[in-house]
């Protein structure tokens, strides 16, 4: 059986987030790691290597509220104390806190992974869609839409290749569900657990 139509528009919603927090997860992690290393020379990088913490720990956060869609409840993270007498203390207390560099790992992974998944969930989404109601607006293309064996130019022939949306459709169900629990178990795995 297919699951739920609830499900498969959690699994949709839980991709599509994805792919937008991939982005910001790319931009986060990019310009921490500039910044951080750029100016980890300089006595003005110490507390830029804290806020760049700060940075990745409340991306990864976003991420961890997501997975409830698929998991039913939100990932933890469990980070250290980095509190210290001084800056060198914290910075120190920081760059010893194995979730920090999770947080990290997750968000370079995530860019990758979620910004992939999330492209082809909203690609084979919106094949299905534009297929199931092809009728609608094949004669909007000159040419017709061609599937290979088939140019779809004229009403009954529109008509019958939108049936295809429904083997295709099936399919992206199972994509669906399979990209999101892959996603969403690399993010346990990395941010935390339950």
């Amino acid at each position: 059986m297919l699951p739920a139509f609830d499900r498969t528009a959690r699994d949709a919603g839980y991709l599509t987030l994805a792919l937008l927090t991939s982005v910001l997860a790319f931009a986060v992690w990019v310009a921490a790691l500039t910044v951080s290393l750029t100016l980890a020379v300089l006595i003005i990088g110490l507390p830029v290597i804290i806020g760049s913490a700060y940075a990745l720990r409340w991306t990864a956060e976003l991420d961890r509220r997501n997975a409830a869609l698929v998991f039913g409840r939100p990932v933890r993270g469990h980070y250290h104390s980095h509190r210290g007498s001084s800056l060198g203390v914290r910075v120190l207390r920081t760059l010893r806190d194995p979730q920090v560099w999770r947080d990290l790992a997750w968000l370079i992974t995530h860019s990758v992974v979620g910004f992939a998944f999330g492209v082809l969930a909203v690609t084979l989404i919106g094949t299905v869609v534009g297929l199931a109601v092809l009728p609608l607006w094949y004669w909007a293309l000159p040419e017709g839409l061609q599937f290979g064996l088939w140019n779809a130019d004229t009403l009954p022939v529109a008509i019958a290749s939108a049936f295809l949306a429904l083997p295709l459709g099936w399919v992206t169900v199972w994509l669906l569900r399979g990209m999101a629990k892959l996603h969403a178990s690399l993010a346990v795995e990395l941010l935390g657990r339950y």
